[in-house]
């Protein structure tokens, strides 16, 4: 007997070790961030507009004109940890617009407002770090001009936090805030152009992002959301995963709960729509291979009818 409890003992100890590895820890993220910007180029942004606002000089992104074009990312984002150098001069005027449409980019999105401390109307809804005119600083960062500062703007489904040089500034839950409960849960990522004096600059380095929604098991998870934003963006994050979906998508098919049948059904919609869409046909072959490998998860009649029926549509 005691020998049995030794080898139980041992084996439990082992699979204990075995699940410490396995959760994910959020101080060490094991997938490196992407450059936004790499001090050569500017191939992951775009400027609307016949002014620019922005040129590369000696491997640093600086606002050019006064009130000149702003700088979008191509891609959208959602959720994600984004990683930028800034440095103000002593009027300087600037922003990071986050979640924004970059037609109209204020209305859709929000400003993270850079701003020297020269002005009388600095107040906490105002300065840098806060989400402009809707969500105040909590804790006030380090605003000297002329040295260059680290911000960090974390952005997980309606969860907001902005850090400057390692120390938390701002955080909020954007349902708490009446103004910003129709703001874009993705959109493009901006860089607004010199607001100061034509004389005045704001300069940019080191832009990195670790995108949340690249990860699978991020996005399925905000199916079960109980906000249907949410979900809308979770479905659109898992359209832009494409064919690696399928598997769990035909699963969540034979699940009871409404809520991840109403969106598995939506998103697969979706992606074989975008398949037979003859400008991206090359999505078609790989979507119906997955879609025949994986409908032995479809477990209830209704989950293998849906499936079959999506093949026939293709």
């Amino acid at each position: 007997m005691d020998n049995m409890f030794t080898i139980f003992s041992k084996r439990m100890a082992l699979l204990f070790l075995t699940l410490i590895f396995l959760i994910p820890c959020f101080g060490q993220n094991p997938e490196n961030p992407t450059a936004l910007f790499d001090g050569k180029n500017l191939d992951h942004w775009e400027m609307y507009g016949d002014s620019p606002g922005f040129e590369i000089k000696d491997g640093i992104i600086q606002t050019t004109v006064q009130n000149g074009d702003n700088l979008f990312t191509k891609k959208t984002y959602g959720n994600y940890t984004l990683k930028l150098e800034y440095l103000l001069s002593d009027v300087g005027n600037s922003g990071v617009l986050i979640r924004s449409d970059p037609e109209d980019a204020w209305t859709s999105g929000v400003e993270v407002q850079l701003l020297a401390p020269w002005t009388p109307y600095r107040d906490d809804l105002h300065c840098t770090a806060s989400l402009y005119g809707h969500v105040a600083v909590t804790n006030r960062p380090d605003e000297t001009t002329g040295v260059w500062h680290e911000m960090e703007i974390h952005c997980d489904r309606k969860y907001i936090r902005i850090s400057v040089d390692g120390k938390m500034a701002t955080e909020v839950n954007t349902d708490t805030v009446e103004s910003m409960k129709d703001k874009y849960l993705e959109g493009a990522i901006g860089l607004q152009s010199n607001h100061g004096k034509p004389t005045e600059f704001a300069h940019f380095r080191n832009i990195r992002i670790l995108n949340l929604d690249d990860e699978p098991g991020y996005v399925l998870e905000g199916f079960r959301d109980k906000d249907g934003r949410v979900r809308q963006q979770a479905y659109n994050a898992a359209v832009r995963h494409g064919h690696v979906l399928v598997s769990d998508l035909i699963s969540f098919l034979s699940s009871d709960d409404p809520v991840l049948l109403r969106g598995a059904r939506q998103v697969l919609f979706d992606l074989v729509a975008e398949a037979t869409d003859p400008a991206r046909n090359h999505l078609k072959n790989r979507l119906k291979k997955e879609l025949r490998k994986n409908r032995k998860n479809a477990k209830t009649k209704m989950a293998k009818e849906y499936t079959n029926n999506l093949l026939r549509m293709m």
